[in-house]
């Protein structure tokens, strides 16, 4: 099998949507509307989508049932022009499904089910992997086993590949040094957690990155923060990217998934991290105002066109 451009491994799970008027507390009984099985991807699928629209040639790995789920999800990703080879279909596993749950504004909160790529095997990564060698980039991240994900990350590095991780959902054990992580992709709340501070502590951006840069040895850090935009370690190099306002707002969920994606492709472009972290920024204001994740990565004529029309 021939080189990639990018090769994502990370889970994939179908999305079902609900909105509120706030989000609910411990013990409450909350009433939704629009409850509904939406074109939304996991993370590996989601971005695997995103990249491929892009123009990116990639490849994904993972494991999913042989159910209407999986189907959707190789159905997306063929369709986005993702290479799905090494997308393992079984009948130990039903596909994930996850439950995200809109709010009044447009923010979200998700709520993961089980993800069936806890049977994927390192054995069969590294097989997806060896057919691959050549490729430019790995990106991987949570939704499958972190050990998983982490062991082939370490192993992508091995073979010569860019490596790229985001742990999300937050790891459950500790890291321990990630050295052979080339690109750490993280939000705020996940910043905290794995320096162990409170989420209400006072703390600049700078001073977090920093500190997650000693703490594992990554020399590139990107930190979303919503609203706030996003924040870049890049050695010892430190900057902000504004987060680009639009004003119709329809669907937060994958942003983070869309900027992470986003800035892939432009480093596999030939751009900086600088210039690539500032055009993810504009990719992302563009998918918030798309309905579901997998129908806002729009492909790469569609954004450029948006990003003239803001100026």
């Amino acid at each position: 099998m021939s080189k990639k451009d990018v090769i994502v491994l990370n889970s994939h799970g179908v999305g079902q949507y609900a909105y509120a008027d706030h989000m609910p507390v411990w013990g409450e009984t909350l009433c939704v509307t629009k409850w509904h099985v939406a074109e939304d991807g996991g993370k590996g699928s989601n971005v695997s989508v995103a990249l491929g629209r892009l123009g990116i040639d990639t490849a994904y790995i993972g494991k999913v049932g042989n159910d209407p789920w999986g189907d959707l999800g190789e159905k997306w990703m063929q369709d986005a022009g993702v290479d799905t080879t090494y997308l393992y279909r079984t009948d130990e596993v039903s596909t994930g499904t996850g439950l995200i749950l809109i709010g009044p504004d447009g923010q979200n909160t998700v709520i993961d089910g089980d993800s069936s790529s806890v049977k994927l095997t390192l054995d069969e990564v590294k097989a997806a992997l060896d057919a691959m060698k050549g490729t430019k980039m790995f990106v991987t991240g949570f939704e499958v086993p972190e050990q998983l994900s982490l062991d082939a990350a370490r192993y992508a590095k091995e073979l010569g590949m860019v490596t790229l991780v985001n742990p999300s959902p937050l790891p459950e054990k500790p890291m321990g040094r990630l050295d052979y992580v080339d690109y750490l992709f993280i939000n705020e709340v996940e910043g905290r957690y794995i320096l162990d501070l409170p989420q209400d502590s006072p703390i600049l951006p700078q001073d977090m990155l920093n500190k997650v840069q000693e703490k594992y040895g990554v020399p590139n850090i990107i930190m979303t923060m919503g609203g706030d935009g996003s924040a870049v370690l890049c050695g010892d190099e430190y900057w902000t990217v504004e987060s680009v306002k639009v004003e119709n707002v329809v669907n937060t969920a994958g942003a983070g998934d869309g900027y992470m994606a986003a800035t892939v492709a432009q480093l596999i472009l030939g751009k900086d991290l600088k210039e690539a972290t500032h055009w993810a920024s504009k990719y992302a204001a563009l998918s918030v105002t798309i309905d579901g994740t997998i129908p806002a990565y729009r492909p790469m004529g569609e954004v450029e066109e948006f990003i003239k029309s803001l100026g």
